[in-house]
């Protein structure tokens, strides 16, 4: 059994932080499933309330396997798609792994560690984080457009022309910022809103397959099921099983 909470940030940061989220774990999950989810996340862990790290959770291209210790705790931030570069350049070189934070961001790093280690609980992390995180440059076109990527249904090169771009320097941008071209990280994207869609669908009652990936915008049925295969290694309807409740989609473990 497990309690999951997001918190919003300070208003100055949310063009760069999707959430704060706090994921209490009882009894532990074994085989806990991580989906790509287009985020690079910061995660600071414990357990039975000892602090264990701090770290960096790169961009997955595919699902992830953890196991989750009966009493383990996380406080995460969970950046918005291509933000996380705003305060880590590095981070577009670290997708699929998970590193120290320490080796990031050096001396800050450990102070965010010792401040998170004596917060009282998830509303006093998010505090601690709304103070640190501080953007290295003010925003520019390139965290417009991928701010326009990841909110919109336009194609990619809508998203290059309404922010003054070629499509050329719309996928630079990406793969510095993201670590995946624009039409990857759109596919990803793509997958989430379809993981949400069915992770509040009842276990007695599946959706409409068809309707729900036109709605998320493939192309047809197979593809839908092509591309959840790709990301989870599972078809939806086996996906949708899988799931003990009908509960909000977990973006981190």
């Amino acid at each position: 059994m497990h309690n999951y909470r997001e918190i919003l940030p300070a208003s100055r940061l949310t063009r760069y932080v999707e959430c704060y989220w706090s994921r209490e774990d009882l009894h532990g999950t074994p085989r806990h499933c991580v989906l790509p989810d287009g985020c690079v996340d910061i995660i600071f862990s414990t357990v039975s309330s000892e602090p264990q790290g701090l770290a960096l959770v790169g961009l997955m291209t595919a699902a992830q396997i953890f196991d989750i210790r009966p009493a383990e705790c996380h406080f995460g931030v969970r950046f918005r798609p291509g933000m996380a570069a705003a305060f880590m350049p590095e981070v577009a070189r670290l997708n699929d792994r998970i590193e120290a934070l320490e080796n990031i961001m050096g001396s800050n790093a450990r102070d965010i560690f010792e401040q998170l280690s004596e917060s009282s609980g998830p509303e006093q992390m998010a505090r601690v984080m709304d103070v640190f995180l501080r953007p290295l440059k003010p925003p520019d076109v390139g965290q417009s457009a991928l701010q326009r990527l990841s909110i919109s249904e336009h194609s990619i090169e809508r998203v290059a022309f309404e922010t003054s771009l070629s499509t050329r320097q719309l996928r630079r941008l990406c793969l510095e910022r993201a670590g995946v071209s624009p039409k990857f990280l759109s596919r990803i994207l793509r997958f989430r809103k379809a993981v949400q869609r069915i992770a509040i669908s009842p276990n007695s009652s599946p959706p409409n397959w068809a309707q729900l990936a036109a709605l998320c915008g493939y192309y047809d049925q197979a593809h839908f099921i092509r591309e959840f295969q790709e990301f989870t290694g599972r078809t939806p309807g086996r996906y949708l099983q899988s799931l003990p409740t009908a509960s909000q989609l977990e973006s981190a473990p």
